[in-house]
């Protein structure tokens, strides 16, 4: 296959995601040409309300898949975090790249404190509960929107801070000399989402050998894990969730978090998906 149609969101974010996406597969395809067909998503036009009243993550991702299933794109480009819990019958995750930084970054004004922020922007129930215990002084209140949105609502002083992923303002070139002051967050005070910083491709499995050229197989082992064991505890954005994998050598480590308990563990790669059937086990009990 010498031509790809690809579906994308449109903001600058997914299509940035989408160009790097089409720019690895040309290393190993660089005869490929490429069709983008943009699709502005039931999530991204309602703005007013947090996702989890709304629906799911999948806002993001179904109607891309019924877009392939109809036959008008061969592959949609997902940020990993956004993905529904379980893909569409007939559709699997076909290409994923190497991750980014998964780490989250409170974003403030230059010259602003952490500790002179009481208000800060996030749409998100995981970050919520890991800045309540990181800034307990500071009152989280709903933002949506593209990242340039959120950035704009900042500086208008509708917040004092927005969270928002490190993955994101690298990809958008965005930096502290744009008039911000970044505080990266560690993976131990804000356990990341699963799978941020992961762009994946979805489509039929009969491309998965063509579009796979694109995948890095470390990444592959990490989002496997994570999208397991939130798989297992059927944990969507309606409750605090997160999962995040790293590799050492020729094992793994995941830790967990869902609503208030936390769970980790370490096994051989080759094991990551016992690893995370046992942790979700675990904070069933």
């Amino acid at each position: 296959m010498e031509r790809i149609r690809v579906g994308t969101r449109k903001s600058q974010l997914s299509r940035r995601q989408t160009d790097i996406a089409i720019e690895t597969l040309k290393m190993t395809h660089p005869n490929m040409e490429t069709e983008i067909i943009p699709f502005q998503t039931r999530g991204d036009k309602i703005l007013d309300r947090p996702l989890w009243e709304i629906g799911s993550k999948g806002l993001f991702a179904s109607e891309f898949e019924e877009m392939i299933l109809r036959d008008e794109i061969d592959i949609a480009i997902h940020s990993g975090k956004d993905l529904p819990l379980f893909i569409a019958e007939g559709l699997e995750i076909i290409g994923v790249l190497k991750r980014d930084d998964p780490r989250d970054v409170l974003v403030m004004p230059k010259g602003r404190m952490p500790e002179e922020c009481k208000t800060i922007g996030t749409g998100s129930l995981r970050r919520q509960q890991c800045a309540a215990e990181v800034f307990p002084w500071a009152e989280c209140k709903l933002i949506r929107g593209n990242i340039h949105t959120r950035l704009k609502k900042l500086m208008n002083g509708c917040f004092d801070a927005i969270i928002l992923a490190k993955a994101g303002l690298d990809r958008m070139g965005i930096t502290e000399e744009d008039g911000y002051t970044f505080r990266v967050l560690s993976t131990d005070e804000f356990l990341p989402a699963a799978c941020q910083g992961i762009v994946v491709a979805e489509g039929r499995p009969e491309l998965a050998d063509f579009i796979g050229k694109m995948t890095h197989e470390e990444t592959r082992y990490v989002f496997e894990a994570e999208r397991e064991v939130l798989m297992l505890l059927n944990a969507d954005c309606s409750e605090p969730a997160a999962a995040f994998a790293e590799l050492q050598g020729d094992n793994i480590r995941l830790r967990v978090m869902y609503g208030s308990c936390r769970a980790e563990g370490t096994a051989p790669v080759v094991d990551r998906l016992k690893l995370a059937e046992e942790l979700a086990r675990r904070l069933k009990e």
